[in-house]
């Protein structure tokens, strides 16, 4: 004789025999009606941790650093090609940028900086180079 098996799912006869239950067709859950569906009030999967942040805080999407490194890039091939003392100002503030891990606004700010130091000096470069020019026209023209 068979010893019953609680895992089983069928009814046991008078022999010790198994007799299988005829299957029944269930019926979907209706959300909310208990089950494992997902728990009430929005907490998100369960079993999984929030993505980032510290616990217990609102989670706040760190942003690319493409545009820091862009920032960066820019500023270093200023102050190699150029002027190089008013680029330092671009290359501080997209190195603090970079730094900056914790606090993504002081990350925005810093970011901000660096390209409007990058674009200023830019602009400086673009005019002094068009004043060059200006010169260089008047100068051969004048000679003829």
């Amino acid at each position: 004789m068979r010893a019953p098996n609680p895992h089983d799912h069928g009814e046991l006869h008078d022999e010790g025999r198994l007799a299988v239950r005829p299957a029944t067709r269930r019926r979907p859950l209706r959300a909310g009606a208990g089950g494992y569906g997902h728990p009430p009030g929005g907490y998100g999967t369960p079993g999984f941790a929030a993505p980032g942040g510290y616990p217990g805080h609102p989670h706040e999407r760190r942003p690319s650093e493409g545009g820091i490194i862009g920032a960066l890039v820019m500023a270093i091939i200023l102050m190699v090609t150029c002027c190089g003392a008013f680029s330092v100002i671009g290359v501080i503030f997209a190195a603090l940028a970079l730094g900056e891990k914790y606090d993504m606004e002081k990350q925005a700010r810093y970011t901000r900086y660096a390209w409007v130091s990058n674009w200023i000096n830019l602009g400086i470069v673009l005019l002094v180079a068009l004043l060059y020019l200006v010169a260089l026209v008047f100068a051969v023209t004048s000679e003829a």
